[in-house]
C-alpha cells in the first residue's frame, strides 16, 4: 500500500518514486574546511555542475535519488533543495551520524545523539522545513567500537520512535553488517525497513546470505567503483543472489557524489571537468550494468524489481 514519505521539497507518495537510486550523494564537503578556507569549495559553481549532472540522470529515466549523506559527512540540505528544484529530481535526505569519532563524540550518551536526530525528524534540517526520509548510520574498518555502538543504539532508538527506515554504511571485511543487525534486533526494528549498505564490495555469497536471512535489504550500491569490486564480479554476484531467490531484498545504486572532498578529490580540478568525463557517475548502472545484465539473460521485470519495486517496498514497510 502506498505511503507518504518525506522528500526535501515536501511529502511524496511511494507510488510516485519510479526508478530510484537508493544510495547516492549530491555533495560531501567538510563544513569546517568550507568555513575556514574559501578556496576549499565554491558553492555556486558547484550547484551549476551538480544540476547538470543530475539533469542528465533525470533524462535517462531516474525519478528519485536517496541522498544518504549523514550529518558528519558534509550533509548540505540547501544543495539538495537547489538541485531538486532545478532538475525535478525527487531527492530524499537522511538524518543521522557517520562513523567518524571526533572529540565531541566521546563520552556522549546515546540519548544525546538521539536528541539531535529527532530534531531533524520533527523540526526540519539545517533551519529548513525539509525533513529526512530515512535514518543513516555507519560502521567502518574499526568495527563496532564503544563510541560506534552508542551511536548505533541512538539511531535504532530514533528509528523505533519515529518509524523511519534505516540505511547503513558497513564494512564486509569485519562483518559489521551482522553486528548492526544484532543491535537493531534489540529494538525490534522491522528488518524490511533496514538496508545494510556497501554489501556489493564483496562476492562472499555466504556472508550476503547470512545478512539476507535476517530479513533486511542489502545494498549492492557501489556500481562503478571498480577498484573495490569490478563490474563483472558485481553482476555475477547479483545474478547468483537472484538465482537463489533473494531478488526482492536487493538494492542497486552507485554511492556517487557530484563532488566529494575525500582524499585526492580537489575542487579546483573537479570544477573544470564535465560530469561525464569520468565513467563512474549516476548513470553508470544504466550505461554499463544494465546492458551487461541483459546480455547475460536478466529480464526487464527483474530490472524493474531492483530499481522500482524494491525501493518502493522498502519505504512502504
Amino acid at each position: 500500500m502506498a505511503k507518504v514519505i518525506q522528500s526535501v521539497t515536501g511529502p511524496i507518495s511511494t507510488d510516485q518514486l519510479g526508478v530510484t537510486l537508493m544510495h547516492e550523494h549530491i555533495l560531501q564537503a567538510n563544513w569546517t574546511m568550507r568555513q575556514c578556507y574559501a578556496e576549499w569549495f565554491q558553492y555556486e559553481p558547484f550547484i551549476e555542475r551538480a544540476v547538470e549532472d543530475v539533469k542528465r540522470t533525470v533524462d535517462i529515466g531516474v525519478r528519485t535519488m536517496v541522498e544518504q549523506s549523514p550529518v558528519c559527512l558534509g550533509r548540505d540540505i540547501h544543495a539538495m533543495l537547489d538541485v531538486a528544484r532545478r532538475t525535478g529530481m525527487q531527492i530524499i535526505a537522511a538524518t543521522g551520524f557517520f562513523y567518524t569519532e571526533n572529540q565531541w563524540t566521546f563520552n556522549r550518551k546515546a540519548e544525546s545523539f538521539y536528541k539531535f536526530i529527532m530534531l531533524d525528524i520533527t523540526k526540519g534540517m539545517q533551519g529548513t522545513d525539509s525533513k529526512p526520509g530515512l535514518i543513516k548510520c555507519a560502521t567502518d574498518v574499526a568495527g563496532i567500537t564503544p563510541v560506534n555502538e552508542i551511536m548505533l543504539h541512538a539511531h535504532a532508538m530514533a528509528a523505533a520512535d519515529s518509524g523511519l527506515p534505516v540505511a547503513t554504511h558497513s564494512c564486509y571485511a569485519n562483518r559489521s553488517g551482522i553486528g548492526q543487525m544484532d543491535i537493531f534486533d534489540k529494538y525490534r526494528l522491522n528488518p524490511k525497513k533496514i538496508l545494510i549498505g556497501h554489501c556489493g564490495d564483496t562476492n562472499d555469497i555466504g556472508y550476503l546470505e547470512e545478512l539476507l536471512s535476517r530479513g533486511c535489504y542489502i545494498g549492492l550500491d557501489r556500481f562503478g567503483d571498480d577498484e573495490k569490486n569490478p563490474l563483472e564480479k558485481r553482476v555475477d554476484t547479483l545474478m547468483k543472489l537472484c538465482e537463489r531467490g533473494w531478488i526482492e531484498q536487493l538494492i542497486i545504486s552507485h554511492d556517487y557524489a557530484s563532488f566529494v572532498d575525500l582524499g585526492q578529490y580537489d575542487w579546483d580540478v573537479m570544477k573544470e571537468s564535465d560530469p561525464d568525463d569520468a565513467k563512474y557517475n549516476y548513470r553508470y548502472i544504466h550505461r554499463y550494468a544494465l546492458p551487461l545484465l541483459r546480455q547475460k539473460g536478466f529480464l526487464e521485470e527483474q530490472i524493474d524489481q531492483l530499481l522500482v519495486k524494491n525501493p518502493q517496498a522498502f519505504f512502504e514497510a
